[in-house]
């Protein structure tokens, strides 16, 4: 029997990223698969899942929390990936990033925007209109 919150956290990763949950626990194996467990069952199993907020909403939210803590790279990355997955557009990715400025800084505001830069770039986006650029 699973558990019900280990299918809505797996169900929740793949809307963000398909191979999400997979690398998730493949890079947690050899140091902590608990951890792994934890991440799916309780980050996108209870929090992320709860119906106060849409995937696009929760998404923006982790954006702003992420930039304005200034270093979790990887992570930042991996959320506007997702946000652009579940329908959050180039232009309302920045606008939050620029929101953090007022509240954490300019250099968080400046570095999450040099990361959502680059994750455009990998997307084949325009931060600007969020068209395909060749």
């Amino acid at each position: 029997m699973t558990d019900p919150r280990e299918d809505r956290g797996a169900a929740y990763m793949a809307t963000l990223d398909p191979g999400l949950e997979a690398a998730l626990r493949k890079g947690m194996a050899p140091i902590a698969p608990d951890f792994a467990d934890m991440m799916v069952q309780f980050g996108y199993g209870e929090m992320m899942s709860r119906p106060g907020l849409d995937p696009r909403g929760r998404q923006l939210v982790t954006i702003g929390a992420l930039t304005a803590l200034g270093h979790p790279v990887d992570q930042l990355k991996g959320h506007i990936n997702g946000a652009l997955s579940v329908g959050v557009t180039p232009a309302e990715i920045v606008e939050a990033i620029m929101q953090v400025a007022l509240y954490a800084g300019f250099p968080a505001a400046t570095n999450g925007l040099r990361i959502a830069k680059r994750v455009f770039a990998d997307r084949g986006v325009s931060p600007l209109t969020g068209e395909a650029v060749p």
